[in-house]
């Protein structure tokens, strides 16, 4: 998954679980659950992908389809998660949900997400640091384009051939 926060990448996340069974890694959750007061430092998160990393190559050597919601707005983090592909003979796809800045914006900062803030930042100040550092696919990466105003099961069914 590529986009901004606040982009739907949980929202496609979850309605692709439905749609097909493939399992659904969550970032938020998982924190949540290995976390139970996350400081989001740089200790946490090496943890937390480790952890993820480890559920992803597991789930894939058993031959399931994974959907691993996080953002790999890097290309580095999504190297990584290629490398688990080829690894287990498992086909990557990279969904890169783009919704409007600001709008993402606005949903990120919503009071429902703010568990997912670290304390020292507001909503604001997150989305913008992870809004800086998004490394838009290589030429070399194939990925999908997903509108993040439109996710709906008819539309992710139609945009992904499912």
């Amino acid at each position: 998954m590529l986009g901004y926060p606040g982009a739907g990448k949980t929202t496609v996340a979850e309605l692709l679980h439905t749609l097909t069974g493939a399992v659904h890694l969550s970032s938020d959750k998982t924190r949540l659950e290995m976390f139970a007061n996350p400081s989001f430092s740089s200790q946490e998160h090496d943890a937390l992908y480790q952890a993820l990393d480890s559920q992803t190559e597991t789930w894939l050597a058993q031959g399931k389809s994974v959907i691993y919601d996080a953002n790999l707005n890097r290309y580095q983090h999504r190297a990584d998660k290629y490398a688990i592909c080829e690894r287990t003979g498992a086909k990557a796809i990279l969904l890169w949900v783009q919704t409007p800045k600001q709008l993402a914006k606005e949903r990120a900062a919503h009071m429902s997400r703010l568990h997912l803030v670290p304390d020292n930042e507001s909503p604001e100040k997150m989305f913008d640091r992870i809004a800086a550092v998004i490394e838009e696919p290589t030429p070399n990466e194939p990925f999908i384009q997903l509108d993040g105003t439109k996710i709906t099961p008819a539309y992710l069914t139609q945009k992904l051939h499912i």
